[in-house]
């Protein structure tokens, strides 16, 4: 995966859903809560923890992974693997509140986040055939990117 990015202007969501947690939010915890939620993509904890520490000299990598485990299990964010395509990293994301779906390439290791209706309806078929009501709902598909396809389409044999 390529270097982090973060969005210029992240937002107070995060923040404020530690708050309505009842969870002490101190200048650290609210800067990695601002880290997580302005992410342009999924982190790893060594991102998060290089990211922080430009921002806060500080800060300690324990600080980052304790947080990082506290928001985890108040399940404001999602820990993933995303198919392992980078060994056995996990990647850290704000939990959202749809329903959400990962496409990871195995072969450049990009993910998509595809949305909209089909999705919507998929979710509601498989509760309603199982008989289950989905709270949290996460789907990851690992398979080729188009771009990878049209790559391999295109090689000599």
């Amino acid at each position: 995966m390529d270097s982090p990015r973060v969005a210029p202007r992240a937002g107070e969501r995060l923040v404020n859903r530690i708050r309505d947690k009842g969870l002490r939010l101190t200048g650290q915890r609210r800067l990695l809560a601002e880290l997580l939620d302005g992410a342009e993509q999924h982190l790893d904890a060594d991102a998060v923890y290089r990211l922080a520490k430009r921002k806060d000299g500080s800060i300690h990598r324990s600080t980052v992974y304790r947080t990082l485990h506290l928001l985890k299990i108040h399940g404001l964010v999602d820990e993933l693997d995303l198919m392992h395509v980078a060994g056995e990293r996990h990647y850290y994301e704000v939990r959202p509140s749809a329903f959400h779906i990962h496409l990871v390439c195995t072969s450049c290791r990009g993910v998509q986040e595809p949305g909209g209706p089909f999705w919507e309806d998929l979710k509601k078929k498989v509760a309603k055939e199982a008989g289950f009501r989905a709270e949290v709902v996460r789907l990851e598909m690992g398979g080729r990117c188009s771009s990878c396809q049209r790559r391999e389409f295109r090689k000599p044999d």
